[in-house]
């Protein structure tokens, strides 16, 4: 049976700490950690950013099997890591993005085995908030102590680029160190028209209405 790809819902929260749960990502150093690096997020968390925020689930014979999460720029302002940008190490001038409609793609976790339903929840999403007037998502990417690097290529075939580091530190964690990520709306919009697979993303995509949040 296909994936559905749809709205979150408050009762997927919970189903979002089992998957939490059930992921693992290994530490450079050779040991793994449990809840690849969404550690510091609970149930409550969940339960708001689904009410407040793009919030996409995938699932299957409707079980759910993964979730992704954008925040929205007022959210985005008001965040930590908002709080943190100027102690990234940047290769472009971040004054010339701030007055842009700005998001933040803050998590992305599935169950092993479901590499085409990331994909397509990934495209859902992205589509959703660039339809929204969006102009710029970041995201960033792990390297160390755990390397996360799932998320890479998706993101260069979207037009991404990397425009800077940041050294970060987290209590259940320790000192990280992660690669910073922009996608402009226009160069989405431009590389997923030419890419082979377009026509299967936007047939099997959610086809959700402008005005939704």
């Amino acid at each position: 049976m296909n994936t559905r790809i749809r709205k979150a819902k408050l009762a997927d929260a919970e189903d979002f700490m089992f998957i939490k749960s059930q992921l693992s990502m290994s530490l450079v150093e050779g040991t793994s950690t449990k809840g690849g690096f969404l550690l510091g997020t609970d149930v409550e968390t969940y339960r708001n950013f689904i009410q407040n925020e793009y919030c996409l689930v995938a699932e299957l014979d409707e079980k759910v099997i993964g979730f992704g999460i954008i925040l929205s720029d007022m959210t985005l302002r008001k965040s930590e890591i908002w709080e943190k940008r100027k102690s990234a190490n940047l290769f472009v001038n971040l004054e010339e993005y701030e007055p842009n409609h700005l998001c933040y793609f803050e998590q992305l976790a599935f169950l092993k085995g479901h590499r085409k339903s990331v994909i397509i929840l990934s495209y859902s999403l992205l589509n959703w908030v660039f339809e929204q007037g969006y102009d710029t998502l970041f995201t960033t990417t792990v390297n160390k102590p755990i390397l996360n690097l799932a998320a890479v290529p998706f993101i260069h075939a979207v037009g991404g680029v990397k425009v800077g580091n940041i050294d970060e530190f987290y209590p259940s964690i320790g000192q990280i160190n992660s690669d910073i990520y922009l996608i402009e709306s226009k160069t989405f919009f431009e590389k997923t028209a030419l890419h082979p697979i377009y026509a299967f993303l936007e047939e099997n995509k959610l086809k959700i209405p402008s005005e939704s949040l």
